[in-house]
């Protein structure tokens, strides 16, 4: 390596370092605001989050019961388990500074996710990006619901002395069931705004993983389980196949919603250094572990059954089985309280502007909605909700990855930092644009969206679902979106700078 490229890396370290400690800006508002309390900028002395707080934070919204289902999923696709891996650690290193690069104006400013969206698509254009993002937080909403009634079902059936052998075959013909029971319940919970859950959410996922990694270790061992070879290095793929760039996919997917609106849950962060301690710790390791210990798992027991039927069926006791079902439970319900149903809520509440009630009940409904007739009709056996996570964690990343890509090249390089914040709470500010809409930063998303339908066209594989929905059929559909986006943004910032910086007119910024 030369002394130049050497000095080159050196310049980059500390540059990033640089930015990771500048000091907090507490966001002066205009004399009159028309957003909500939740969306004004958190005060610096609010700000008291520290890198192990956030760390459990991010920790405990990784371990649910799907963490396990990042393992399953490419063994069924034909992967053995270090492509997995490896496809584990890319996946999540990507999202994971993407995370870093979009917290950063949240810890900084203290601003959360509707309001950084403003500079770059519009004071009204920030509702498109922010409409997708609600869809997708109800589906998971729906998904998480409906794996934590899963487990509710088999937990209460072997409670009641059921085979092993009939819960795995009837056990998702009556989740449904429990389903509307168990989305009842954490209506009722978010309806009073029970806070204490978060500190169950805390201890839950942990006690989930250590009982996983217990069981994992269990199958390798135990001489009454009937083993199947783990494929560490065999594989039925290659490593430029669809079935890995696929693996890649889901597991940048898992996280690329969070990636849009981490202001949302860190800009209660004391010091930009948590984000990069958070997001590796809290997130990176324990994604790729619990991707391990799903794969082994399930692999050892023959690659046909989810992580939730395999605790029914192979653990050494009943007793056993109820407890891991147990923290199955805990861990995917207080996630869902504590993650997915503030994010469909405060998301309607904003497009909508109705009350948390109204929108925690429209919220619940629409989770019911998006899984419960869909669960009823097609999912008879756990290969079916395999196959559905699979789909929808391709398709919906299609719209994330474009958003990712404009958000992240219109701050750190368009603007290299340099927003006015103020103005973000302007409604007839520099960041209205074009009556509301930045011009500029809508169609650099639809050009994202627009490649990955050209590029699925170009290679034959457009599919088409309800009769009249196409959808490309890209694996890599996250990252195409992105660097289209990415660069069509930066391009049509230069050629129309003065429209898409309108900070350069004031003398204030």
């Amino acid at each position: 390596m030369s002394l130049g490229s050497k000095l080159d890396i050196a310049v980059f370290s500390f540059s990033t370092c640089r930015c990771l400690v500048v000091s907090l800006v507490e966001v002066p508002l205009p004399k009159v605001v028309v957003d909500r309390p939740e969306l004004l900028p958190t005060k610096v002395s609010e700000r008291t989050i520290g890198s192990l707080s956030y760390t459990l934070m991010i920790l405990s919204m990784a371990i649910t019961t799907s963490i396990f289902f990042l393992g399953w999923l490419p063994l069924i696709l034909g992967l053995s388990l270090v492509q997995t891996l490896v496809a584990a650690f890319i996946g999540n290193a990507v999202v994971a500074l993407i995370m870093t690069l979009n917290g950063y104006v949240g810890v900084k400013y203290g601003i959360p996710f509707p309001v950084q969206l403003r500079y770059t698509f519009g004071f009204r254009g920030s509702i498109i990006p922010l409409l997708v993002r609600v869809i997708v937080s109800i589906f998971w909403y729906g998904i998480d619901g409906y794996i934590a009634a899963w487990a509710i079902t088999e937990m209460a059936m072997l409670i009641g002395g059921v085979p092993p052998e009939v819960i795995i075959d009837v056990g998702l013909k009556y989740t449904p069931i429990t389903f509307v029971i168990y989305l009842l319940f954490v209506w009722a919970v978010g309806m009073k705004k029970i806070r204490g859950i978060k500190y169950l959410d805390v201890i839950a996922g942990p006690l989930l993983m250590i009982f996983f990694a217990w069981f994992t270790y269990y199958l390798y061992t135990a001489p009454e389980v009937p083993k199947y070879p783990v494929p560490v290095w065999e594989s039925k793929v290659g490593w430029v196949s669809s079935e890995f760039f696929l693996a890649v996919a889901v597991e940048t997917a898992w996280w690329a919603t969070i990636a849009l609106n981490v202001s949302d849950i860190c800009r209660y962060n004391k010091s930009l250094m948590t984000l990069p301690v958070g997001h590796i710790l809290g997130m990176i390791v324990p994604q790729v572990v619990g991707t391990y210990l799903g794969y082994a798992a399930t692999a050892l027991t023959g690659g046909i059954y989810s992580p939730i039927d395999i605790i029914a069926k192979f653990s050494p006791r009943p007793e056993l089985g109820v407890l891991g079902l147990i923290f199955a439970t805990l861990a995917t319900g207080s996630t869902n309280v504590t993650g997915d149903v503030p994010a469909a809520t405060n998301g309607l509440i904003r497009l909508i502007s109705i009350s948390w009630e109204k929108a925690v009940s429209l919220a619940t409904f629409l989770a019911w909605l998006v899984i419960g007739p869909y669960s009823i009709i097609y999912w008879e056996k756990a290969l079916d909700v395999a196959n559905y996570l699979l789909a929808f964690n391709w398709y919906y990343s299609m719209w994330l990855g474009p958003i990712a890509g404009v958000m992240v090249i219109d701050f750190w390089v368009v603007r290299r930092k340099y927003v006015n914040l103020t103005e973000c709470y302007n409604p007839h500010g520099i960041y209205r644009y074009t009556g509301g809409f930045s011009i500029v930063g809508l169609i650099s998303f639809f050009a994202g969206i627009i490649a990955e339908y050209i590029t699925s066209a170009i290679q034959g594989t457009l599919q088409v679902y309800f009769g009249f929905i196409p959808v490309p059929g890209i694996e890599l559909a996250w990252y195409y979106g992105f660097f289209v986006s990415a660069v069509v943004h930066l391009i049509l910032a230069f050629v129309a700078r003065s429209y898409v910086l309108p900070e350069l007119k004031l003398k204030t910024v």
